[in-house]
């Protein structure tokens, strides 16, 4: 854990990036709509080249039929997808409500940005934590800061891999649950022998906009008209099994290298350590050398051999060794097999902590978003409401924001265009429509788009 803070510490740069990213992908994927209408807005009043600059340059193009410029159309039509979304009554709250009901998803919600920035956050532990493992096995021959840049990018890229994985899992867990319910109530229902069907969904292919058109069918035909099931209604383990052995392999894998690596560490202080004895030793090493050709020099080299068996005899073959040097080798050897036994269980702590951790994305895949074919956009369209008074408020406010936004930027687009017109000089009917725009509005274009 200590090389992983210190891994962290010594790339904070990429780390706070990385944090940062996260959270505005987070907030992306729970604000996506939001995002969306802000891009549009930010398209249009970019200068230059932004849409409004681009399409008050076509003055020439007109609709005949609506009199309209295609370019006013444009503008409009570009609204009109998001004030569509909004556009809901007292009925789209009940179609809504028996959509989510019928498929067994009312209550439900989708994955809470809380959620979202605490996957995130423990992928981006998990990121460090394969990058401080894979530092020195990711591109080989590299040098140590390239390295380090290519383990976080491969450790990120697996870890979000394995948050799509065990989200898609979670989904596929929770759809089993409902196809098991399907079966389960048409077995019930067929052994009482009231309604003898086969187990298929209706011909009619059930909306939101349609979901009262089945409301005589049995509960588990309306539940799988609303849920895309294989042909014998059974249920897959296709993604869970993928997702699993993935897991295990990268759980495996990891807590292999992590071995490796402590093994090469001991290794690489052993060396270390060898090599400050052999420097501290070699000037003693010299001096032995000179005083046994001295004496061979003055008594012959019989008498070299000769003095070291007399020690020997005298002192015993053992004593002649420096045993300082037994007990040291013995106490490493010791303290090797200890760190080597405390490093595998820490690795093997590490490796079930991993596990917990995309069993735990799985359970958050099952336990929020959903399985229905438009379960997702009627919770959408009900936004959270429990009362239809609510919902009808919430739903004017957001029309009437729509429309006001849209409005301004239709009249931005008629500004320019008329300047561009003064300054061009076209035929005096053309210029008569232009300047002549008050029945070109944006709630005008909402009763023609409607019909």
């Amino acid at each position: 854990m200590e090389g992983i803070i210190a891994f962290i510490m010594q790339h904070q740069i990429e780390t706070l990036l990385l944090v940062f990213g996260i959270i505005i992908l987070a907030f992306i994927i729970t604000h996506w709509n939001e995002v969306k209408f802000w891009w549009l807005n930010l398209s249009y009043n970019l200068p230059i080249i932004g849409k409004i600059s681009l399409l008050a340059r076509d003055i020439e193009g007109f609709d005949e039929n609506h009199k309209w410029f295609y370019s006013e159309e444009r503008l409009c039509r570009d609204y009109y997808n998001f004030y569509e979304k909004v556009d809901k009554d007292s009925e789209s709250f009940d179609e809504a409500k028996a959509y989510l009901h019928s498929v067994g998803e009312l209550g439900r919600k989708p994955t809470p940005t809380f959620i979202w920035v605490m996957i995130f956050a423990l992928v981006i532990v998990e990121a460090f934590g394969f990058a401080y493992v894979l530092a020195g096995f990711t591109i080989p021959g590299a040098s140590e800061a390239t390295q380090q840049k290519g383990a976080i990018g491969v450790a990120a890229m697996l870890a979000i891999l394995l948050v799509w994985l065990t989200h898609m899992t979670g989904q596929e867990l929770h759809k089993n649950t409902l196809i098991k319910k399907i079966r389960r109530w048409y077995k019930n229902d067929n052994a009482g022998g009231t309604n003898w069907r086969d187990l298929k969904p209706d011909e009619q292919l059930i909306s939101i906009d349609n979901t009262f058109d089945d409301e005589k069918s049995p509960n588990y035909i309306r539940m799988l008209n609303r849920v895309d099931a294989n042909d014998k209604v059974k249920t897959t383990y296709t993604k869970t099994i993928l997702t699993l052995l993935f897991i295990f392999i990268v759980a495996i894998g990891a807590t292999y290298i992590r071995h490796q690596v402590l093994v090469q560490e001991i290794a690489s202080s052993h060396e270390s350590a060898m090599n400050i004895f052999n420097d501290d030793a070699s000037p003693f090493g010299d001096v032995d050398a000179s005083s046994d050709d001295d004496i061979g020099a003055l008594f012959g080299n019989g008498a070299t051999e000769d003095a070291e068996e007399d020690l020997s005899a005298l002192f015993g073959a053992e004593e002649s060794k420096p045993a300082s040097s037994n007990t040291a080798a013995s106490g490493n050897s010791i303290e090797d097999e200890t760190n080597l036994k405390g490093g595998d269980a820490t690795f093997l702590i590490l490796g079930l902590m991993f596990v917990f951790i995309q069993i735990l994305g799985i359970f958050f895949g099952m336990h929020w978003d959903f399985a229905g074919r438009e379960s997702k956009e009627a919770y959408e369209c009900l936004r959270g409401f429990s009362t239809k008074k609510a919902f009808l408020n919430y739903y004017e406010k957001a029309k009437t924001h729509i429309s006001r936004v849209a409005q301004r930027q239709l009249q931005k687009l008629q500004h320019k265009m008329n300047i561009i017109n003064d300054n061009t000089g076209t035929d005096a009917e053309t210029t008569a429509i232009l300047r002549n725009n008050k029945d070109r509005t944006f709630k005008q274009y909402l009763t023609f788009e409607d019909r």
